[in-house]
């Protein structure tokens, strides 16, 4: 697998559409430099590093909390946890959503219970212990026997404590600063960058959630690099640039990384044939039948996949949304990190969203979930493909309409291949960083987005040197 790199400038690395195919939104961003030492291997696994990431980093920055799918109607409500603390975000009037801290304030009792939920209308929020009450604005509803409390033990309670939520393009954030910067000013180029698109109109496909044994740093760091893929995910190799990479750093701790899909790969022994596993890959996208380009070569075959991706789109109504997209826009993977929590994989047909976040107790481990979102199908013979299982067949005629159950999986396998691929290795990585042997993370221009994160959160945590 080796590759002509005597052009290569670790100032620039590699620009996937040098002829600005894509505009602005595609353009490389100017280098940034932060630096080149060794990453100390105690911020994975120190206790006081998780409490001072905790005090001074969680408590402060935007987390994405869910979709607005899950908040279609008033009283509709799901709950969401980061560290220590439980969130209640509901949808408390037409166009009015509300996040609350998912306490009763008699006697600290969790309101909400379940992930997802409705609270009926003229119903309220109910304490399952003392029989407390409170609306969906959060306003105290009932305290019970409210005539056996002093007055001064209650009369400051009004209602439940507000959370900031915002949302930006059907995507649910919480921050628990009130004076945190607005969400897309924290967003910096991304909202910008993705103005094409619409995710209100996706669905939810599949929502895995778990806990992993690994601090959510050494997870994360695996979903924002593609110098693993040759190797953790061979299967993309055929398909894939798994070596030219584009890799953009912005302001807030924000990053990109834009992978070319959909031809032959850049590891391509013979980038000219067409494979018949790159032609079955296309072939998904058009109802399972294997596509005939003889003018297209494999190393240009993204032409080809553009084309059966418009088609498909427009089959299944959702041309509109299409032709907002260049071609690099529908056939490329543009993954964006959200500082700190999240990764989004961007495709025209749907979009990847996992979150990774602190364990309550324990730096070695990190609640983790993996939310796909796809548009769903109008054509019965059409398919949809997932993200975390490359593998055929796929879901035929899925329409969207039923919000699938939240899941827990037992084993690697119910991940699906993809991620179950990252998951076996990951804990393998938190061991070994706790080993004396290990001296530090050694990054290349590959991963520099792990250095840029890495330096965002020594920002919050008041200091420019990495412990």
């Amino acid at each position: 697998m080796a590759a002509n790199n005597d052009d290569y400038d670790y100032r620039v690395g590699y620009v996937v559409y040098p002829d600005d195919s894509s505009g602005e939104a595609g353009r490389k961003a100017p280098y940034v430099d932060n630096g080149a030492g060794l990453i100390a291997p105690a911020r994975y696994y120190s206790k006081e590093e998780a409490e001072l990431e905790w005090e001074r980093m969680w408590t402060k920055v935007w987390v994405f909390a869910g979709v607005e799918q899950d908040l279609a109607e008033v009283g509709d409500y799901f709950t969401y946890e980061l560290g220590k603390e439980s969130i209640i975000i509901v949808r408390a009037a037409p166009g009015v959503i509300r996040a609350f801290y998912n306490v009763c304030p008699h006697r600290g009792n969790r309101l909400v219970y379940n992930e997802l939920g409705n609270i009926a209308e003229g119903k309220a929020f109910y304490c399952n212990f003392h029989g407390w009450r409170f609306n969906i604005d959060g306003s105290l509803r009932e305290v019970k026997d409210r005539h056996t409390f002093r007055e001064e033990t209650v009369c400051d309670l009004h209602a439940l404590k507000d959370v900031r939520c915002e949302v930006w393009n059907a995507l649910v954030f919480i921050n628990l600063d009130p004076r945190a910067m607005p969400l897309r000013q924290y967003l910096d180029v991304i909202p910008g960058q993705l103005k094409n698109y619409d995710f209100s109109r996706q669905r939810v496909y599949s929502d895995l959630r778990g806990v992993v044994d690994a601090n959510w740093k050494i997870a994360l760091e695996a979903f924002i690099e593609f110098y693993h893929a040759d190797d953790t995910h061979p299967q993309a190799i055929p398909i894939t640039a798994t070596l030219k990479t584009q890799y953009d750093l912005y302001r807030n701790g924000m990053s990109r990384m834009i992978i070319p899909t959909g031809y032959a790969g850049d590891r391509a022994a013979k980038p000219e044939e067409v494979t018949q596993g790159l032609r079955g890959f296309v072939s998904l996208y058009n109802g399972g039948v294997m596509p005939d380009y003889p003018g297209i070569d494999g190393q240009n075959y993204r032409k080809a996949y553009a084309q059966v991706m418009r088609q498909w789109a427009a089959r299944n109504g959702h041309a509109d949304l299409f032709a907002r997209l260049t071609d690099d826009q529908i056939t490329d993977d543009w993954n964006y990190h959200v500082f700190p929590t999240i990764t989004i994989n961007v495709f025209s047909y749907g979009m990847l969203i996992q979150s990774w976040t602190p364990h309550p107790t324990e730096p070695g481990k990190h609640r983790y979930r993996a939310l796909t979102m796809l548009l769903p199908l109008n054509d019965p013979e059409q398919y949809v493909m997932g993200f975390t299982s490359f593998a055929f067949p796929q879901e035929k005629g899925w329409t969207g309409e039923e919000r699938p159950p939240v899941v827990y999986p037992k084993t690697l396998e119910e991940w699906g291949n993809l991620l179950a691929q990252d998951l076996e290795r990951v804990p393998k990585v938190q061991e070994g960083v706790q080993s004396r042997a290990y001296e530090g993370h050694r990054l290349s221009e590959s991963e520099n987005r792990l250095r840029h994160y890495l330096t965002e959160i020594d920002r919050y945590l008041g200091r420019s040197t990495r412990v």
